[in-house]
């Protein structure tokens, strides 16, 4: 029988993770994709991060679309666009920061153990992260794809990582 997610969750309380663990961060490199910037936004709520945080320019034009594809995660979360690219100005440094790409030092992210208290780093729809914000991650993980299409849209992507996150550390 169909069980409304809002009745379902009353009563396992999901939430409840954050009683013993820190909320994670989420943070996107130079998105360009409105629809792909409001999806982070709505996945940032629906994990319970503190922050969506957006390394670049803020897409005046097309924040109306932002919003609309956010829905209405974006009154739930904070969520800003800066043009920081020095990542502990944006993330405290008790935070490990994890980069999900595919790189040369990554590892499969079901073989890693993930840190409780972390900010989660994407990229670019077409060139991932860039290099100098790489460089400050603490890991790199990368998720396995065994299909012939050997890349996930980015908001999939960051999907799989923090439910993998919150499976780890799910009591």
């Amino acid at each position: 029988m169909y069980i409304k997610s809002n009745d379902l969750f009353a009563t396992s309380r999901p939430e409840s993770i954050y009683d013993s663990v820190p909320r994670p961060i989420v943070i996107a490199d130079n998105l360009l994709t409105p629809d792909n910037m409001g999806a982070m936004i709505r996945l940032s709520d629906n994990i319970g991060a503190s922050e969506m945080v957006f390394l670049g320019t803020e897409p005046t034009h097309s924040l109306g679309r932002v919003r609309k594809c956010a829905a209405s995660s974006r009154d739930n979360i904070k969520w800003y666009f800066t043009e920081e690219t020095d990542l502990r100005k944006i993330v405290p440094a008790n935070k490990r920061i994890v980069a999900i790409e595919t790189a040369t030092n990554a590892t499969n992210i079901y073989e890693t153990a993930l840190p409780v208290d972390a900010a989660f780093v994407v990229g670019n729809e077409s060139r991932g992260i860039r290099e100098e914000i790489l460089s400050q991650c603490d890991m790199v993980v990368y998720i396995p794809i065994p299909g012939p299409t050997r890349s996930l849209n980015v908001s999939h992507a960051a999907s799989v990582a923090l439910f993998e996150w919150l499976r780890q550390h799910y009591k």
